[in-house]
């Protein structure tokens, strides 16, 4: 069974938290605030929290498999679940600004997807 783009996103943020080898307080916090809000079933909330256990990384085809259609909505969903809880944290913004390199998506469209998402501000 294919996993849902709600943790889909949580493992590409995983990722992007350990890409240096470290899960760093600040990044640990904005996972668990993401993990926390997201709508998640308990067998996926498991999965979610074994993220911040140990260093996560995606094969090269998991990112390639992906259509822009689909790279837009990971960024997306990964945009609301940053201001789920209303806070927008500096380690949520660099985490989003990586993801939308990872993914390949213009700046352009990044800032219209998140001029589209309440919370997120100027």
């Amino acid at each position: 069974m294919a996993e849902s783009q709600i943790l889909s996103v949580i493992r590409v943020w995983a990722a992007i938290a350990w890409a240096d080898g470290v899960l760093a307080e600040s990044e640990a916090d904005g996972l668990r605030r993401l993990i926390r809000g997201a709508d998640l079933t308990p067998d996926e909330r498991a999965a979610a929290t074994q993220l911040l256990d140990a260093r996560v990384e995606l094969p090269d085809v998991y990112l390639a498999e992906l259509n822009p259609e689909s790279r837009r909505g990971i960024y997306r969903a990964a945009c609301r679940m940053a201001v789920v809880d209303h806070v927008f944290a500096h380690a949520e913004r660099k985490m989003l600004d990586s993801l939308q390199k990872v993914l390949g998506i213009p700046i352009e469209i990044a800032k219209e997807i998140e001029a589209d998402i309440p919370g997120m501000g100027p």
